[in-house]
């Protein structure tokens, strides 16, 4: 295990945000360096963070918990630490923090938080308070008593690391010098002789029940092993050959099974296509029609849309000479207010010498008054009538010109599509 950067707050008597990268080359280039100051500069609390980081407690003040926090800095409402180490297992980051409510240095304290990282991916381990010790402890192979013992020998702890047990001892100082590996060979070695010991009893057992042969018995038994071999290398050949032919002839009988099934299926396949003969047809039939259906649907709204202007047509041709008869009419009676207006005019201005006259026969001016007022009443109704026949008669030729336009427009259609009869 090796630590790589330290990072805390507010811990005792450092105050603020911390940061220690022991891969500096300030560190790197010396291989050792000691922290020094005088009492109370907060050199152990630089250990206690490390320690708090890996494990969430200190040799000092051993488990940090919600209800206590002596190593948080007076009149802070927050702290933590941080560590990254490396080991056998890879790279991790660990980090241990503790709040009070409303960050606010008078709140109560807060359960503290602990979890573990992968650095180089930042994905989370473990976040469990109970959990993460049991990660720290196979990352690191040992666990906070070995790690105080071994690494992080608190003031007055060195004496405890030497009177540990010998065997407690050896595997401390196994974990931190790598010596390990050592024991683990011994043990393979160890095991590697009890098992070549007992193939060599085993050996030697066997070779106690062979019996020595004379020369004439040794001779005839390699005489007698020539034939054998002899045997057995026929044999073998006979037996590839059988194997070969034996391939061969499940070969023949799989390649006809599969003809077989082949044969079926074609024959299955062939009674499918004709049964579907008469669909498929059908289906071709219906691909045909629906290439078409575009122009039949439009010739079709063709067809309606010409039948609706054929009998537009044929009811504004009916409406027509009744138009044309009643704007004569109107036409007429039009020349006729017009005439009798003149006439009225004609009169009056003839009988305006006489109203000179008559002016002085008092008798005959009343009854020239009421005849001239009685005319003069009768002008004003023809003049009415002569100016509501000249408003109608406008009306008229209005739309008998909007008829005339209408009609020459369907005219027009009709003989720009002319051709369009054909399809009917």
């Amino acid at each position: 295990m090796k630590i790589l950067q330290l990072r805390f707050k507010n811990l005792n008597s450092l105050y603020g945000e911390w940061l220690i990268d022991f891969t500096d080359p300030a560190y790197l280039s010396s291989g050792i360096f000691a922290i020094t100051g005088p009492t109370g500069s907060g050199k152990s609390t630089v250990l206690d963070a490390i320690s708090l980081a890996l494990f969430g407690q200190t040799p000092r003040l051993k488990k940090v918990v919600k209800s206590t926090n002596e190593i948080m800095s007076r009149k802070t409402a927050e702290c933590f630490a941080e560590v990254v180490f490396e080991s056998q297992k890879g790279r991790f980051r660990c980090h241990w923090s503790q709040t009070r409510a409303k960050k606010s240095p008078t709140g109560n304290l807060q359960e503290p938080a602990h979890e573990i990282a992968n650095d180089a991916t930042g994905q989370i381990i473990e976040n469990k308070k109970s959990l993460v010790g049991g990660v720290i402890d196979e990352m690191t192979g040992m666990d906070f008593t070995q790690f105080t013992r071994s690494i992080l020998l608190a003031q007055g702890s060195f004496a405890a690391f030497l009177q540990t047990s010998s065997s407690d001892r050896a595997q401390i100082l196994e974990q931190i010098t790598g010596t390990d590996a050592y024991s683990r060979i011994s043990t393979k070695v160890f095991e590697r002789q009890r098992d070549e010991n007992a193939r060599l009893d085993n050996l030697n057992a066997e070779i106690s029940g062979i019996k020595v042969l004379l020369p004439d018995e040794e001779t005839q038994v390699n005489a007698d092993l020539a034939g054998f071999k002899k045997e057995e290398s026929e044999i073998t050949r006979l037996h590839a050959a059988n194997t070969r032919a034996l391939q061969w002839l499940t070969g023949i009988e799989t390649l006809q099974s599969e003809i077989a099934k082949i044969s079926a299926a074609a024959a299955a396949n062939d009674k499918l296509l004709a049964a579907f003969r008469p669909e498929r047809d059908r289906l071709e039939l219906a691909g045909k029609a629906a290439e078409l259906a575009a122009d039949y649907t439009a010739l079709t709204i063709t067809r309606q849309q010409q039948q609706t202007d054929k009998n537009a047509l044929v009811e504004v041709e009916k409406g027509l000479p009744e138009f044309e008869k009643a704007a004569l009419d109107h036409e007429k009676q039009l020349h006729a207010s017009e005439k009798q207006t003149a006439d009225l005019k004609a009169r009056q201005n003839e009988q305006k010498p006489l109203w000179q006259k008559v002016r002085a026969l008092d008798v005959k001016l009343a009854a020239q008054s009421r005849a001239v007022d009685t005319d003069g009443s009768e002008c004003q109704k023809l003049e009415t009538q002569r100016q509501a026949n000249a408003g109608q008669q406008k009306k008229l030729a209005g739309d008998q010109k909007k008829t005339t336009v209408e009609l020459e427009s369907i005219v027009g259609f009709l003989k720009t599509n002319a051709r369009d009869e054909a399809l009917v």
